[in-house]
């Protein structure tokens, strides 16, 4: 069995690990690319802020914005007295060493999950917000409407490869060694979507004629309502794991399982 991330193979992590250690083929179509603020002044800023023990918390929502944090200077320290909040394990695991233990939601990796067990502020506390251009309004919102006094900075934006028609060619190099391209698609059970970006892009991804369009899987509750804006059947993960995937998939774990239950793909029924 094949299963394909939108991402590209250097952002491989144990999700990644977990299915070839289930013996599932893993293939990466890199619909889009994370690229840092043209100016890090805002961004820098905020990590100096960060230092002087401005913020009660610095809540982080994926393993990029940690990235684009250290390309502004953080080395993963923060003052006595500043947690760490992440989504879930992915996002923890792309720490720098020197971070302290990070909080993280129990029931769901997600903003959502974050607005539902973040603990209540108290009056003043404040928290640094790091996040995508495109990320969308619901974590500040809702932190906001629950007292919290945020700093919401630009971290990144992420660049829609199809849109600009720079998708990579398949293992051109070693930053392209598992990349496949379009064609290369009709063996895949199921196409993994990591981000609202990555919906848009594959929604105007052209594939052959003759292939069989595989199933979606949505990382995160905003990947999986993109993709149902889009009219794009797709099962959102339970979390970020093999197990969910082989879960989703109607596999058992194991090498030996190969081929998955049938997947609804009606435009209209994901979630």
């Amino acid at each position: 069995m094949r299963i394909v991330l939108t991402r590209w193979p250097h952002q491989a992590g144990r999700l990644e690990e977990g299915l070839r250690a289930a013996g599932i083929d893993v293939g990466f179509l890199p619909l889009t690319e994370q690229r840092l603020p043209a100016d890090l002044t805002v961004l820098r800023a905020a990590v100096t802020d960060l230092a002087e023990g401005r913020f009660q918390w610095l809540l982080l929502t994926s393993a990029t914005t940690v990235w684009a944090l250290q390309e502004a200077g953080w080395d993963g320290d923060v003052p006595e007295g500043t947690r760490i909040g992440v989504t879930g394990p992915g996002t923890a695991q792309a720490l720098p060493s020197a971070a302290p233990q990070a909080w993280m939601p129990h029931r769901e990796a997600s903003a959502a999950g974050i607005l539902a067990e973040l603990p209540a502020p108290r009056p003043g506390e404040q928290v640094l917000l790091p996040q995508s251009a495109q990320a969308r309004p619901q974590l500040v919102n809702g932190l906001r409407s629950a007292g919290w006094e945020v700093t919401q900075v630009t971290a990144y934006e992420t660049v829609d490869r199809v849109r600009e028609g720079t998708l990579p060619p398949s293992g051109a190099d070693d930053r392209c060694a598992g990349v496949v391209g379009p064609a290369e698609l009709a063996g895949a059970e199921a196409v993994l979507i990591t981000s609202s970006t990555a919906a848009r892009a594959w929604a105007r991804l052209t594939l052959p004629g003759e292939s069989d369009t595989p199933a979606l899987l949505a990382i995160g509750r905003p990947t999986a309502q993109t993709l149902d804006e889009l009219q794009l059947s797709a099962r959102m993960l339970e979390d970020v794991s093999a197990a969910a995937v082989l879960r989703a998939l109607g596999v058992a774990p194991g090498p030996e399982h190969a081929r998955p239950r049938p997947v609804d793909r009606r435009p209209g029924t994901g979630h």
